[in-house]
């Protein structure tokens, strides 16, 4: 397993339950989050063992596995992108009594198991969607039971491939012959046979360590009557199913974008998918996005911008946006955001942002405009410290080139290789430039520094005459 990044990870919010929560309570919990990428076959969870992480799956799945002494093992359920890894904590429990086992490898997110209880306490919306999975979990442990000891492998396994793809939410599944068959309680023959039948069929289509489902309908034909019974069970508690859930909890940066209109006496009712991807593209925009009210305090940051500033979101509310920058932005920024909140025009500015423990001082380019009440200061932020430090070295260049040659005796000049000049002694006024025959003394090559920086582009000549 590895951590990665937020800015490359695919969104949280392609979880269910997380995509479920109103913005506000997802942005509670958004810096406890962490993307991981777990493999097939890893152990995420032991029978006994206090839970030290929920895990949101998000392109892989997780079979819950009860074992034999004699080290058989027989899977109870699988969760997805539908549901969470940790229903102890839910629960209220510190351990249970089977295993938690990646099936199909990909990504997940994580939490503590006590940030998680701490969200449950502020979120009844999380607890809500939590108990409903616990309660969809148990019908489909109830239906394993059934399945095992009254279908044929060939249903069992159709089953299994359709369940597990409607998890990770993927037509290729990263997962072996044998591990199905542990999971299914079968011998890895049976599984090998029955996925013959299927890849002949053209269902399915398998290689090393992976099967790809071809022909959805196909395989629906084959499997047993269990996976439309879950799948109607599934569909009757998801989240899209109870939208009294969905309370519109917008703060107010959120709100003016989408342009909605808050009844003063009741909460409007947000569209779940609208809501889903409004958040998705604020939360992970390459850019920067923060808003701060008139006295410059931050009511909002996503998460570029908060690795822009070297803080956790959660801390940066209230914070004055002045106090992340240098000494010598802070004036510029006062006197720019002053201008911004008159509401005339977009307007712009460069800021120097304060050096952390994890990265050296960082140059930011601001757009920002004022939202709709005049209450906020909406600013996009961009990183343009490698441009500007691009922009010094070039000047500075130039400074050495005019440096030289105003220190040099005689006349001289630098031409391009079509023969225009590049640049001229300060006494070559005394002499006509219309080329080096015209000049009273001849012309001598003049060699320069092997480290002096003349741009490619140039490629200049370097010619001296005797001042006469």
């Amino acid at each position: 397993m590895h951590l990665q990044s937020p800015q490359f990870a695919q969104s949280a919010r392609k979880n269910d339950i997380l995509a479920s929560l109103p913005i506000l309570d997802y942005a509670n919990i958004c810096d406890d989050l962490e993307s991981v990428d777990l493999t097939s076959g890893q152990v995420i969870d032991e029978p006994g063992s206090v839970f030290g992480f929920v895990y949101f799956p998000v392109s892989c799945t997780v079979s819950l596995v009860s074992s034999t002494q004699d080290g058989e093992m027989s899977e109870l359920a699988t969760t997805g992108r539908e549901g969470l890894v940790g229903v102890a904590s839910v629960l209220g429990m510190p351990t249970m009594n089977h295993s938690a086992k990646v099936m199909c490898a990909g990504q997940a997110y994580r939490m503590s198991a006590d940030a998680f209880e701490s969200a449950l306490a502020q979120s009844e919306v999380l607890r809500c969607l939590s108990l409903r999975y616990v309660q969809a979990l148990m019908t489909q442990m109830a239906q394993s039971i059934v399945c095992s000891r009254h279908h044929s492998v060939l249903q069992r396994l159709s089953y299994w491939l359709l369940f597990n793809q409607d998890r990770a939410a993927s037509d290729e599944l990263k997962v072996t012959h044998e591990v199905i068959a542990h999971m299914l309680g079968v011998r890895r023959e049976s599984i090998t046979q029955a996925a013959g039948l299927l890849q002949t069929s053209g269902w399915i289509r398998t290689s090393r360590g992976k099967i790809r489902i071809e022909n959805t309908s196909g395989l629906r034909a084959r499997a047993c009557e269990c996976y439309g019974l879950m799948d109607a069970e599934y569909a009757r508690l998801s989240p899209t199913a109870q939208p009294s859930l969905h309370v519109a909890q917008v703060p107010l940066s959120y709100a003016n974008s989408k342009a909605l209109l808050m009844d003063t006496d009741s909460a409007v009712a947000l569209d779940a998918a609208s809501d889903r991807r409004y958040a998705d593209i604020y939360d992970f925009a390459p850019v920067g996005l923060l808003s701060v009210d008139g006295q410059g305090q931050m009511l909002e940051v996503n998460m570029a911008g908060a690795i822009l500033l070297g803080v956790q979101r959660s801390q940066s509310k209230r914070q004055l946006f002045v106090d992340f920058l240098t000494d010598g932005s802070r004036a510029d920024f006062l006197s720019f955001h002053a201008e911004v909140m008159t509401g005339k025009c977009r307007r712009h500015c460069e800021l120097k942002l304060a050096a952390t423990a994890q990265r050296p001082v960082v140059v930011v380019r601001i757009d920002a405009t004022v939202d709709e009440d005049g209450l906020e200061n909406r600013m996009v932020m961009f990183d343009i410290t490698e441009q500007v430090q691009q922009s010094m070295a070039l000047v500075a260049r130039e400074r050495e080139q005019h440096d030289l040659l105003a220190h040099l005796p005689g006349v001289f000049w630098i031409k391009d290789e079509s023969g225009g000049f590049v640049a001229v002694h300060h006494l070559a006024h005394l002499q006509p430039l219309d080329g080096a025959q015209n000049l009273r003394s001849p012309s001598v090559p003049v060699e320069i520094p092997s480290n002096y920086g003349f741009s490619k582009a140039a490629k200049p000549v370097l010619s001296a005459g005797l001042k006469t």
